[in-house]
This record gives structure tokens, sequence and C-alpha cells, in this order.
């Protein structure tokens, strides 16, 4: 009955399917003689909770739920007893354990038959993508073990250094860049609680008053030390600047490649999680996290050089710029470490601008209707933005403009700019960032109304339930058939974001005033272990902005997605092929014609795009 009902099924629903479909494929079917499911006749349930914004894992969205049915506790240690392998090689068949087994197994089912009850099922667009991210993951993405290896010898070696730095610079307080909560309290040992640099490090979570030294932070302290606003002993920036160093993450990366790179033709597998950013859809990156590494990188032809000299050096400094530490280089190793098959290259194309020209197309304003226009004649946005502000005498102005753009559209603050332009290697004081900041607004009046447009048009949305209210082309309605109550983000093309158990109430806004504010369940979050609600997070205009852009770029994305082959990455707004050499043009060409092709559902939107053709993976 059970191989009947298989062979029937119109789909085979599992959490995490991918897991499934290998162990179904490789055991049930090779061992066992089931029959054989085709992998488009699966339905991931964990894909099902993230497109509700909730947890993908099945206990964490159990209790996210508040079901009464949870996942039980034993399976880790069950799994241990009888999925791994014995010292003899054989398996433990204990039929006491086997029979938990199976009881853990139908307990699982148990919960995830309610969870996909009590939540909205993918839509048919929606399974397609994540299908297609299916496929992606199963192709796969070769990377260069050679260079990985090389690479990973210098980090280590590099990380040892910093180590020495930093016990020497703190007298040996401080002997690792692990080591946070030593590294801040040498800090107030040495400025005390009245200095300016501890406000900057000041955070408030959950209302608790904490220091943190995160990277946002670190970015503040040296931008604002090295534009000449902060005083502070020089000693101190160094021994946050070697933090910075020790915790760049091409170490991790560089380990993952070894790690996850299949054995026979080395290529990562599984790096890409359809809706693994619940909060607007958008993919996320797993295992190599490729989603962020380093856009600034190294040329094919200077990586080939650089393999050369570390394979024959002897001493850390013959890879090492004079100006650049040897993290800083091997972070520009990053992306030139994905490469094609022998006879293949990658076709790359990415969107020029996307989320700066989506946010103005969204308003449906004439003033948004203006700021296309920039884009439609084929000017460059951001030298656009310095000139409104009146940058041109500054040699940096084209950065400037582009920091201002991606810091400012979703009502980032003075902080906000600091730190995106500590990634483009520019330090502002918080006078000039803020500067910026109020020039940017008041040069995009139509995009501050319309943060407070999509703030009340939500906060209506939960208030009289069951009714439309719209912010330019974004509508937000409250369905309370969905979790007990969610609001629902409705994009053009009827993409939806959710946000779960929405309500309005007060809560202590970052600058210390208590307000209304919408707060949800957020996936991302997680709970303590005495904790019996998941923790909810507060939306504000800003935030909402943030959240459609991105989601509709993501459904731009995912469009293109549908219709090319040979995927094998994609990294937030842009696309990896990866073809015989022979056919790069031609292939080039297709994609380029699949990018700048607008959907119905996004006419107007003036996408440009203009693929590459790559020995390496690098910057497009």
């Amino acid at each position: 009955m059970l191989i009947a009902t298989l062979r029937d099924a119109d789909f085979i629903g599992a959490h995490y399917a991918e897991f499934d479909m290998g162990i179904y494929e490789y055991i049930a079917v090779g061992d066992y003689g089931f029959p054989e499911i085709p992998h488009n006749h699966w339905y991931c349930t964990s894909a099902q909770m993230r497109v509700n914004n909730l947890p993908g894992g099945l206990d964490e969205a159990a209790w996210a739920l508040g079901l009464s049915d949870r996942k039980h506790p034993v399976g880790g240690d069950l799994i241990k007893k009888l999925s791994i392998p014995q010292e003899d090689g054989t398996f433990n068949r204990d039929p006491k354990l086997i029979k938990q087994m199976g009881n853990y197994c139908m307990q699982d089912v148990n919960v995830t038959t309610a969870i996909v009850a009590a939540t909205r099922p993918m839509t048919q667009i929606e399974w397609q993508d994540w299908y297609k991210n299916v496929e992606i993951n199963e192709r796969g993405v070769k990377v260069d073990l050679r260079l990985a290896k090389l690479a990973l010898q210098y980090a280590d070696a590099e990380q040892g250094e910093i180590a020495v730095e930093l016990k020497e610079a703190t007298n040996g307080a401080v002997e690792k860049h692990t080591q946070n909560i030593r590294i801040k309290d040498w800090i107030v040992g040495h400025c005390g609680y009245d200095h300016p640099i501890l406000d900057m490090m000041t955070v408030y979570k959950k209302d608790k008053k904490k220091l943190s030294l995160d990277k946002a932070i670190r970015s503040q302290i040296i931008g604002e030390f090295y534009a000449g606003s902060l005083l502070v002993d020089e000693n101190i920036i160094y021994v946050i600047e070697l933090l910075d160093d020790g915790n760049k993450s091409s170490v991790a990366k560089f380990k993952k490649m070894l790690t996850l790179a299949d054995p026979d033709d080395h290529r990562v597998r599984g790096a890409f999680m359809f809706a693994g950013a619940s909060q607007t859809l958008r993919y996320a990156s797993r295992g190599l996290q490729l989603h962020n590494m380093r856009r600034e990188c190294w040329s094919a032809e200077e990586t080939k050089d650089i393999i050369l000299r570390m394979a024959r050096a002897r001493t850390l400094l013959a890879v090492n710029d004079p100006d650049m530490s040897v993290m800083e280089t091997l972070a520009k190793l990053l992306r030139p470490a994905l490469i094609p098959e022998d006879g293949h290259v990658f076709v790359v194309g990415d969107w020029k601008a996307i989320e700066a020209m989506v946010l103005p197309w969204l308003t449906d304003t004439d003033e948004g209707d203006d700021k296309l226009e920039v884009f439609t004649r084929g000017e460059d946005v951001y030298i656009k933005a310095a000139t409104e502000m009146k940058l041109l005498d500054m040699d940096d102005h084209r950065q400037i403009g582009k920091v201002a753009e991606l810091a400012c559209g979703f009502g980032g603050g003075y902080r906000a700019f600091q730190g995106m332009a500590r990634n483009f290697g520019l330090a502002f004081s918080q006078t000039f960032a803020q500067r910026i900041v109020d020039k940017w607004r008041d040069n995009n009046r139509w995009c501050v109304k319309f943060w407070a447009d999509l703030d009340r048009a939500a906060k209506a949305a939960i208030c009289l339930k069951g009714t439309v209210f719209s912010a330019g082309m974004v509508d937000y309605y409250f369905d309370r058939k969905i979790m007990g109550g969610t609001l629902q983000c409705i994009l053009p093309g009827e993409h939806v974001i959710q946000y779960p158990k929405a309500r309005i109430e007060k809560v202590m806004a970052p600058w210390g005033k208590e307000i209304l504010s919408i707060t949800c369940m957020k996936a991302s979050y997680s709970p303590k272990a005495d904790q019996k609600a998941w923790p909810r997070a507060a939306l504000y205009g800003g935030l909402l902005a943030e959240n459609a852009t991105q989601g509709f770029a993501a459904c731009i994305l995912r469009n293109a997605n549908r219709q090319l082959p040979d995927i094998v990455a994609h990294v937030h707004d842009e696309i990896v092929m990866e073809v015989p050499e022979e056919v790069g043009a031609e292939a080039a060409g297709m994609l380029k014609s699949v990018m700048v092709t607008v959907p119905e559902w996004a006419d107007g939107l003036p996408l440009a795009a203009d693929p590459v053709i790559m020995t390496r993976y690098g910057k497009g």
C-alpha cells in the first residue's frame, strides 16, 4: 500500500526535502527497491515555513507557532546510535532503538502535518522557484582546491601573528582576537566609562544596555578616528583593527571549501537556500556562504600570479602588497577561488543598481518617476546623487554618492552611512555623515514620504482587518486565517511577504523614546531556552521599504532564474552560468536578453545588465 501511494502521489512532502530526496534515492530505491520518485514530485515543508516568515527548522517552527506537538528531543541521540557506523563499520540494529526511532519519525510527521495545516502552502510559482534552486544546488560550483589549501596555510599563519600582536599591544591582557570580553574590558580600563568611544560601543538589546564591538561598531570607531573626529589612543584603534583582521571570513570560507568540495569533481553543492531570508524571501547562502564574499577581488591573471608566488614563497611578505595585510590579500582571493570546469567559462551578469531603481518605482509617484529617468537616460545614479549634494569637488564623490544611495534609502542614519562607507574603504566623521544623510533626504523627499506611507498603510491594515491598504504599488492586508493573524505585504505580481502575528504596541526606539510600532515574530531570532514565546521584532517605515524593495528585486532574480539553464550560483542580484567556452558569447547574449526583459508585473522598470565572460569568478 505504501509503495502504491508513493507511486501514485502528485507530491511527496518532506521537511528539508533535498535531504530526503538523497536518502530516498540512494537507500530506499537503491537498497530496498522502492519506486523512483521524480525530483519534480517533491515538496519542501521547510520552504513552506520560510515563505510564511517562520523558522525553517521543524521544532523551531512548531515553537514559533505555539503548537502542542513538538519534535522529540531524543532524536539526536538515536541518530548517533543508529545512523553512524560503529568502529567495525557495521550499524547498530538494536530492535528497541529501531522502534524508538520509528516513534521519533512518527512524531516528526505529526509535527510536520500540524505546521503545514497552520500555514499557507507555497504558490505554484514559489514551488517552481524552490525546485529551480534544487537543480542549481545539485549542479554545484567548482572550487580551486589548490588555491584554497595555499590560502589557508597563510591565513593560519596570519592569525597566529595577529595573536602575538594582540598580546603585545595589550600587555598580555588579550591573547586571541576571539576574546571579545577581554578586549572590551581592556578598552574600558584604558578609556574609562565616560569616554566617547564607550558611547559608540553601547547598544540596547531587549532594553538591556550592553557593550558591543560588532563589525558595524568597529567600522564606525575606525572611521571616526581616521576622520579626525574621535580622540583616542592609537593603540586602541590598532587593537580594534587587529580584531577586524582576525574576524575576516576568508579564513572560514577557505576551510569550508576544503571540507565541502566533492573529492571527485571538486564541486560544492547545496550552497543556496530558497527564501532563506524569510522577511524578504531572498535566497540565503549556507555552508560555503557565497553571498557575503568580498566583491573587490583579484583578476584571473593576478590570481594566477599570486598562486605561483604563494606556492614558492617562504614568508608571508611574498604575497603581501606593501599597503595591504595578508588577510586583506586573501579576502580578495575568495571570488577567484570559484572556477569553471576545464574547457568552460563563467558567464556572469548583474542588474545595475537594481534596488536604487526598484525603490522609486514602487512609490508610483511623479518624483519617483523622475528618479527612474536617471536610469532610463543611462546616467550614473551615484554621480547624480553626488552632484545633487554638491560633492563634485571631492575626490571620492562617486563613491560617496553610491554610499548615500545604498545607505539612506531605507531610513538609515549617520551610523548606517559610516558603516556602508567603511565597506568601500572610506571613513567619515559623524558630522559629515549626518550632513550627507540630511542632504540625501532633502533631495529625495518622495522616499521619506514613502516610509511614512508604508508605516500608515501597514498599521491601518492591522487595525481594520480584512481591508487592503496601499502605499504606492505596495498593498497590506491582515489575514486572520493564517497563523492566528498575519500581516501580508503584497507586491506587484501577487508576490507576498508575511509578518506573522503582527500587532501594534509600544516599543523603545533606538534613540531612547517609547513609540507605537508594529511588531511581529522574526524567523531569524533564536529564543532562549526559558522563553515560552518566540521573540518579536519592531517594524518601521524604512524597514518596510527595505523589505518591499529587496523582496521585489528577489522576484526579478527568481523570474530570470526560471528561464535560464546552466546556473551554478546566484549572489544577491548576480547570476553565474557555466557553459562550454565555445558558446560563451551566445550564452552572454541570452543572459542579457533574459535580464533586461521586463516582466509584465514590473512594467516601467528600466532594467539594465551587461553580462561578462570569466575564466574565474570575479567582479562583473
